[in-house]
C-alpha cells in the first residue's frame, strides 16, 4: 500500500511539474494577481488557461495547439497569459473562473476583470488563433 501511495504521489507531481515546466517554457504566469498586475499595466487581456495535473486532453491542448508557433505569437503579442491546475492553484485565481470542465481558457479585461470570452475544451491550432482574433 505504501509503494502505491508513493508512486501516485510521484506520478501527481510529475504532471504538476509538466504546468510548471510549461509555463516556464512558454513565458505564461502561474499566479493569476501577478499577471494581472503586468496585465493592466500593459492593457492587455489576460488568457487564464485552466488545466488539470491529470488530463490527456490539457497535455494535448498545451502540446499540440500552444505550442505551435503561430499561437505562441500571438498569445505574446495580445495576452498576458496565465496557466493553472484546477485542484492545485485554486487559491492562484479567482472562484468566479475555477471550471468543472477542462482544458478551459477564459479570456478576461483587465481593468474591471469582467469575462469576454470563455472557451472550453480541445480546440486545434487553427480554431483557438480563430478564438483569439475574435477577442477585443
Amino acid at each position: 500500500m505504501k509503494l502505491f501511495l508513493s508512486m501516485l504521489l510521484l506520478t501527481a507531481s510529475l504532471f504538476g511539474a509538466n504546468i510548471d515546466e510549461f509555463a516556464s517554457q512558454m513565458g505564461y504566469y502561474r499566479d493569476y494577481d501577478t499577471a494581472l498586475l503586468e496585465a493592466q499595466k500593459k492593457n492587455k487581456p489576460i488568457m487564464l488557461v485552466v488545466v488539470g495535473d491529470y488530463c490527456p486532453w490539457c497535455r494535448k491542448f498545451e502540446r499540440q495547439t500552444l505550442e505551435k508557433n503561430e499561437v505562441a505569437i500571438y498569445v505574446e503579442d495580445h495576452f498576458i497569459p496565465v496557466i493553472v491546475d484546477r485542484n492545485l492553484d485554486k487559491e492562484h485565481y479567482p472562484p468566479r473562473y475555477h471550471s468543472l470542465r477542462i482544458p478551459t481558457v477564459f479570456f478576461i479585461e483587465p481593468k474591471k476583470q469582467e469575462l469576454l470570452f470563455e472557451s472550453m475544451g480541445y480546440l486545434k491550432q487553427s480554431e483557438f488563433l480563430e478564438t483569439m482574433r475574435g477577442i477585443k
